[in-house]
């Protein structure tokens, strides 16, 4: 776990491959046998909570409805935005501008968002404003397309026959444009039919929306945000490291890539020895009164490390660990940083050990769903991190309607409300030990006219994304008939361009 700090360096990326992601309990999971006996008492609980559940909520889906997109990037854009305010049709903009991008027949959903804007008052702070936000669903090669309208114009009207349209003018960071959404029908929104709204109240009973992770005042920590230790804690830690000879790593001291290896093997196998040798330190008065005195000093918060922590749960307090540990967010310096991925399962193992399932299961989804800040992200490092259903699927857990539940999109959700991310979620179903009744669930899903528009789109694409990580070939193509079987019965609009090609 110490070296979960680590470089963005060859040497480092050896040792990522070198001890793979997690490795495993005796039981081959990630989390041990005592660990899970703990959880699945919890499941049990919440799922007959979930079952004796009178109140069933009502949610809402997200407005929706079809229309054609246009751009202008060069012309008379004031005409151009003239003509859209004066009711122009599509066809009849594409012909006065024919330099305009048209997209024709397209699904869009309409929902309320947040985002920051500079402060005119106080020139760099920053302040929040809400905008509302139209966002095209595209299929197979086509272009998303997003307006995100703030100020006066936020609550245009998006009905039959009317445009929502958003103007840019030349900035030193973007050329001028105009765009808009013509919608050849109003915006809907209606109710999910109850064995929907279920699947989504399942996720929220066992994902509680009334905690988040982290807290408020956590701090950001990582390479890039190097956190300054207190005084208690750098006397603590050089204590240990003094008492169990721990080798210098400085990665400023000059030295011969020889040097350099020497210096990292002399590394590993003191901390392959390092807790045996803690272990026998930590009955001394010393310790214990050094490691009291870190651990009570309120400005540790936010400012501590892997290590530190480790030892804090070990010989202190497994609660006192992950207080610690829900006060610092870790943001990934390079693709193979797996240091945020390391501190939320550790934050899931203590929260298994302290019975906090609220922050268990959170910190596990975003393991799943790979929810982390990293500086930079190359798709190369994707594989490697690995999505752990097994884990849920062996704890008794409804994982079907559990996924589902964060799948389907709602208007209105609960602040903390969690919502999956469909690649990671179908990379994570491909290991499910109900797979046929998972691809007919979804296939279900696809076809029903009853449940609106996006959320059957968002099944089809999370269909996709399963059938994309399954390794039998003949089953993949068996699959991609059936979903185009299921896309027949969408609105005929998104048929031809929902259909599967046989190329994929």
């Amino acid at each position: 776990m110490a070296l979960s700090v680590t470089a963005c360096s060859a040497q480092s990326d050896e040792t990522v491959v070198a001890r793979g992601e997690f490795g495993q309990a005796m039981n081959g999971l990630i989390y041990s046998p005592q660990t899970m006996r703990q959880l699945r008492h919890i499941v049990d609980s919440l799922n007959l909570r979930h079952k004796v559940c009178d109140a069933r909520p009502v949610y809402r889906s997200q407005c929706q409805g079809q229309a054609h997109y246009v751009r202008l990037d060069e012309g008379n854009f004031k005409q151009a935005r003239q003509a859209l305010e004066q009711g122009i049709t599509p066809e009849a903009f594409a012909v006065r501008f024919p330099k305009a991008t048209i997209a024709k027949n397209l699904l869009v959903v309409c929902y309320e968002d947040e985002e920051e804007i500079s402060d005119a008052d106080t020139g760099d702070d920053r302040k929040r404003s809400n905008v509302t936000v139209y966002r095209s669903i595209p299929f197979n090669d086509e272009g998303d397309y997003t307006l995100r309208i703030s100020g006066a114009n936020r609550n245009q009207a998006a009905k039959g026959g009317r445009w929502v349209i958003d103007h840019q003018s030349q900035t030193a960071y973007s050329d001028q444009y105009v765009e808009g959404f013509y919608f050849t029908t109003e915006l809907t929104q209606s109710t999910l039919p109850v064995q929907y709204a279920s699947m989504v109240q399942y996720a929220d009973c066992l994902i509680d929306t009334t905690t988040q992770i982290y807290f408020d005042s956590a701090k950001r920590t990582g390479r890039r945000y190097q956190a300054e230790s207190t005084k208690a804690q750098e006397f603590f830690m050089s204590y240990v490291h003094q008492q169990t000879q721990r080798p210098s790593i400085d990665y400023n001291e000059k030295m011969t890539e020889a040097q350099r290896e020497a210096r990292w093997r002399a590394y590993y196998e003191w901390d392959s020895l390092r807790l045996n040798k803690v272990d026998a330190l930590a009955k001394a008065p010393k310790f214990r009164a050094l490691l009291a005195q870190a651990v009570t000093d309120t400005n540790s918060r936010g400012a501590t490390t892997d290590e530190f922590e480790e030892y804090v749960a070990r010989y202190y307090s497994p609660k006192k660990a992950l207080e610690f540990k829900r006060s610092r967010i870790v943001v990934g310096g390079c693709s193979q940083d797996d240091s945020p991925r390391y501190h939320a399962l550790n934050i899931a193992q203590l929260s298994a050990e302290t019975v906090n399932w609220e922050t268990f299961l959170r910190a596990h989804l975003d393991i799943m769903n790979d929810r982390f800040e990293r500086s930079s992200d190359g798709s190369y490092a994707w594989a490697a991190r690995k999505t752990y259903l097994r884990e849920l699927e062996e704890l008794d857990i409804d994982v079907p309607n559990l996924m589902l539940g964060i799948t389907l999109r709602i208007d209105k959700p609960s602040r903390n409300h969690y919502f999956g991310s469909l690649g990671r979620l179908g990379r994570a179903l491909a290991e499910t030990q109900q797979p046929r009744e998972l691809e007919q669930r979804l296939l279900d899903i696809v076809a029903d006219p009853a449940l609106d528009t996006y959320n059957r789109v968002l099944a089809y694409y999370l269909f996709l994304n399963y059938n994309n990580y399954l390794e039998n070939e003949q089953l993949k193509k068996q699959n991609v008939v059936r979903l185009n079987e299921a896309v027949q019965k969408l609105p005929s609009y998104l048929v031809a361009r929902a259909t599967v090609k046989e190329s994929r």
